[in-house]
């Protein structure tokens, strides 16, 4: 019925067929990109790639267009959280960042943070390093020292230092899993399913794990915002690409005044319609992700055989072994397993170790990731709930949050039944 209703709705909006896709009116007309980027995991970097992306934010923080994200933001949070905006708002968003660094460097593409691989000990990740992205903060205002944005002062909403003040003190409370994405992918039927899976599981973990200014409204004001909500919109490109003919432009779900969402309406605080950001490599989306590229037949895209010895080949082993789960789990949680192989883009379940270290380190000899921790069979932790006060904040529902998040617990509690051992438990 859901999917009756997004055809019905496209169709009344408009539409054209091109290749099986039904294009809605005025999308026919957006240009295809002369040049694609490709965003790739900010471990996978080259120490010249890294430099680059990092000169470009250092050069955007010093003309204050750091401070301008974080107030923008803040000006329409109430608007484009808690609603079907929320993703596209932000793949919008996210690309005005990234063509602001590209004026500095017409290379640079941002990075995306596959924070899942971390969900065990999110706080030990190299991402969050001292040469990186920096750690924890410091002193009673938790300024955070080192990384990127260790010595940044931001003025808005006032004066102060880059904050960050960890949900568990010194550590940060575990995160959600790769395979309770992979289960959210598989099971999201509808753009309305994926965006509020999204929002109030790996989005608002991370923003409350990482805590201070990820906490606030003016979040883009930390360099994680970026490299998190880039994650997130590749998960939203896979999601569309497993299915391009009919999630290409699928947007069903309610804007912030509880009223139905159309394919026409603009993109908030902008005059961009909501399909003009609909499909990557057209428009101004003239980017992709590594992973699609994988998927689509690029064996090198995911790693480059670069003089460096860190990054480990792609390992198909690692995808295979969520699907040794018993069939009734498999069922509930994994729909496309329990029928096939599943689509790649749709499996979460990627080769890289939770210690994997930074390429951008040169190193100096082959890694080879840990085997899981055998005392963690079983164990896999359970991810930290959303307080009431952040999910009435960023305009969701009570309610739905508490629902989401059982079926996350009753899935992670079905997986230690069966005596699971996720290979991210280290």
């Amino acid at each position: 019925m859901k999917f009756l209703k997004i055809v019905l709705g496209l169709a009344l909006f408009g539409s054209h067929h091109v290749n099986g896709m039904a294009v809605p009116t005025g999308a026919e007309s957006v240009p295809v990109c002369k040049q694609i980027g490709v965003r790739k995991e900010v471990r996978s970097l080259t120490a010249t790639e890294w430099q680059a992306y990092t000169n470009a934010v250092a050069a955007a923080y010093n003309d204050k267009w750091i401070d301008w994200f974080g107030f923008y933001h803040s000006v329409v949070a109430d608007t484009v959280h808690g609603s079907s905006q929320f993703l596209v708002f932000h793949r919008h968003f996210i690309n005005s960042y990234e063509s602001i660094l590209q004026r500095y460097n017409p290379s640079v593409m941002v990075p995306y943070w596959n924070m899942m691989i971390d969900f065990q000990n999110p706080d030990k990740s190299a991402v969050l390093g001292a040469k990186y992205l920096g750690g924890n903060g410091v002193g009673a205002d938790g300024c955070v020292t080192s990384g990127v944005a260790g010595a940044w002062s931001l003025v808005y909403p006032k004066t102060h230092c880059l904050s960050r003040t960890y949900n568990n003190g010194t550590t940060i409370n575990p995160w959600y899993s790769p395979e309770y994405v992979t289960s959210l992918l598989q099971r999201s039927e509808t753009y309305a399913d994926l965006r509020a899976g999204v929002e109030n599981s790996v989005h608002g973990a991370v923003h409350l794990g990482l805590n201070g200014d990820m906490s606030t409204m003016h979040s883009p004001s930390d360099p994680v915002f970026f490299l998190h909500h880039v994650n997130i919109d590749r998960l939203y490109a896979q999601w569309q690409a497993v299915k391009p003919a009919t999630r290409t432009f699928m947007y069903d779900g309610v804007d912030a005044k509880n009223a139905p969402v159309k394919i026409s309406d603009f993109i908030v605080g902008t005059s961009t319609p909501v399909y003009q950001v609909m499909r990557l490599g057209y428009g101004d989306m003239c980017y992709t992700y590594d992973t699609i590229k994988a998927a689509n037949g690029d064996a090198s895209a995911l790693v480059k055989r670069q003089p460096h010895k860190c990054i480990k080949r792609p390992n198909p082993a690692t995808q295979q072994i969520i699907k040794q789960l018993p069939p009734k789990v498999l069922a509930q949680f994994y729909p496309a397993f329990a029928k096939g192989p599943g689509h790649p883009l749709e499996n979460e379940m990627v080769a890289i170790s939770p210690l994997q270290p930074m390429a951008a380190d040169a190193c100096a000899a082959d890694f080879k990731a840990p085997p899981p921790n055998e005392n963690m069979r079983g164990k896999m932790p359970f991810p930290s709930g959303l307080p009431d006060d952040w999910i009435k904040m960023q305009g969701s529902s009570v309610a739905e949050v508490r629902a989401l998040e059982k079926a996350a617990y009753d899935m992670v509690e079905a997986l230690n039944k069966a005596n699971y051992l996720s290979p991210y438990m280290v």
